[in-house]
């Protein structure tokens, strides 16, 4: 009972103690609250869109960024900012995303970038982006939008767009003799090709003599092109006469290069070294092919016909140089051994001359000028039906005093003529074979010029060759008048006359006749000649009195 008491009377007293209270003083409520000192997020710069190539597109496999320059004009930190971005249009293949910002004090500035990556599956198209900067208290940055253009990837081809074979002096491949594979490797494709490697697989007892056969581009743009050459050569115990060569290619991707298998023969025709530097045509909508080779050698058209009477002598002398020791490679004339290869080819497959009845020749001393001559016309004496071509690219000069034209050997010397070939004895041999037609085509001069210059340049003549009356069924194409010198084509790796007469007989397949032919000579010839050259050069077609009004009509098919 005591303790109950005593807890009684401290309620009592409790009670009393607040009621006393209560009346004394009025009650009051506090809130006690942190201010809010807000940071301000503005953008100070235009944001700006980059990329990799620079062309203001977002290209497949290209990683891009949109950048803008941001403030903190208020008096608190940034803190726990954000850059987000979202896009609409065409996104596919494209990869985006939101990603925290350090803490920007107040009063400074930041550099914010907004990454774009786009993949293989980018397509053509517009994508359009929305982005700013997100603060957690709602104090953002303006938001943007920015339009940029897709596209879809663009495929590089990187193939083997031409090769030649190549040695100093011309003439055929053959076992022991050194010589060079000309390769024109180049992306054809609009696509920009990377970790371009080439390497060179050849057959046993073939040897690569300078030993360099891999190669590394690391990046090929569109059109654009590259010249490797190797020097390789045949041992005495390779077996067989085909020599595939492998150009394997490969790139990035391992999917946008074309490898190519190049069959060389033993005794094949080989052109003289005389490489000429390729400028790369890089242009994105219009790539031009670069070749080592002309229009006109390739895609030959095969006429299948063959022409059993029809004999061809044909003679490309280009290396003067290496048989005379007071020339030099300046008086040696470009592009003639190639001249008379591809004549060759034309006499084959368009105008019907079987191989059994063509002697070419590369080159020629005067011995085996004279030999081949008289061996086809030997021939042609032998068949009632016989048809000669007779086709020469070389030096040409006249005797200073009886300024009778020769064509020149390349081991004879212009000041001593006596070995050289008489043109008009060449005319009367090949008339007197009784041939019913005689067709002879002259890539040279008589002036004592020359392509690049002439045989005796140092004397720097020019006489005007005499005219001879000529007999028999004979027509001749000649490159020049008699006072004008033959001039090159380097564009297209022939002489200007040849590579003419050899482009007509493609474009027709040899179905034009000699009048036709002529026209055509002589309009092109005259108009290029002066705008390659600068020079003047006009084409003549002179005949016997027997054909004078018949040979206009002749053809070859």
């Amino acid at each position: 009972m005591k303790k109950i008491y005593y807890l009684s009377a401290i309620i009592l007293f409790s009670g009393e103690l607040f009621a006393q209270s209560e009346a004394v003083s009025p009650t009051y409520s506090f809130r006690i609250s942190k201010e809010i000192i807000p940071p301000i997020i503005e953008v100070v710069e235009e944001p700006v869109f980059i990329d990799e190539d620079g062309n203001r597109a977002i290209d497949a496999q290209e990683s891009c960024k949109i950048v803008m320059k941001i403030e903190n004009s208020g008096r608190g930190d940034g803190v726990g900012l954000s850059a987000r971005i979202s896009a609409t249009g065409t996104t596919s293949g494209l990869s985006f995303q939101t990603k925290s910002l350090p803490t920007l004090k107040a009063g400074s500035t930041a550099t914010v970038e907004f990454p774009i990556n786009a993949d293989m599956a980018t397509k053509d198209g517009y994508a359009t982006f929305e982005f700013y900067v997100n603060e957690p208290l709602g104090f953002n940055s303006d938001k943007y939008t920015m339009e940029v253009r897709t596209r879809k990837f663009q495929e590089p081809l990187v193939v083997v767009n031409d090769y030649k074979v190549v040695n100093e002096n011309g003439g055929t491949l053959e076992k022991t003799k050194q010589f060079s594979l000309q390769i024109v490797l180049q992306n054809v494709q609009q696509g920009i090709a990377e970790d371009v490697k080439v390497n060179l697989k050849i057959p046993d007892n073939v040897f690569n003599v300078t030993g360099e056969d891999y190669f590394t581009f690391v990046k090929m743009e569109a059109g654009e092109s590259q010249i490797l050459k190797f020097d390789l050569i045949v041992n005495n115990i390779y077996e067989g006469t085909n020599i595939p060569i492998l150009v394997n290619i490969t790139e990035k991707y391992r999917k946008y290069a074309e490898s190519k298998t190049i069959n060389l023969e033993l005794h094949q025709p080989v052109s003289a070294d005389r490489t000429i530097a390729v400028v790369s045509n890089i242009q994105q909508t219009n790539i031009q092919s670069v070749q080592l080779r002309s229009d006109v050698d390739v895609n030959i058209p095969e006429t299948g016909k063959s022409y059993p009477s029809r004999y061809a002598i044909i003679i490309g002398n280009q290396d003067y140089h290496s048989s005379q020791r007071d020339l030099n490679s300046e008086q040696d004339v470009p592009f003639a051994v190639e001249d008379a290869n591809m004549f060759r080819e034309y006499c084959e497959s368009v105008l019907g001359v079987q191989g059994n009845n063509i002697s070419l020749l590369s080159n020629a001393t005067s011995a085996k000028m004279q030999q081949e001559i008289d061996f086809i016309t030997r021939l042609a004496q032998r068949d009632p039906n016989a048809e000669i071509i007779f086709y020469y690219a070389g030096h040409g000069f006249p005797d200073e005093n009886t300024k009778e034209p020769y064509l020149i050997p390349v081991d004879v010397n212009a000041s001593n003529l006596g070995n050289a070939i008489s043109l008009y004895e060449l005319y009367d041999k090949l008339s007197k074979t009784n041939a019913k037609r005689v067709t002879v085509f002259l890539d040279a001069c008589f002036s004592g010029g020359g392509r690049d210059a002439g045989l005796v340049a140092s004397r720097g003549i020019r006489i005007t060759p005499k005219k001879s009356t000529l007999t028999g069924n004979l027509v001749v194409f000649s490159a020049t008048t008699a006072d004008q010198t033959a001039l090159p084509y380097n564009a297209k790796y022939h002489g200007m006359f040849t590579y003419f007469l050899l482009k007509k007989l493609k474009e027709t397949s040899g179905e034009c006749n000699y009048s036709e032919l002529y026209d055509f000579l002589n309009k092109n010839i005259g108009e290029y000649s002066l705008r390659v050259n600068r020079k003047v050069q006009t084409p003549e077609v002179n005949t016997s009195l027997q054909v004078q009004d018949s040979w206009r009509e002749w053809r070859f098919q």
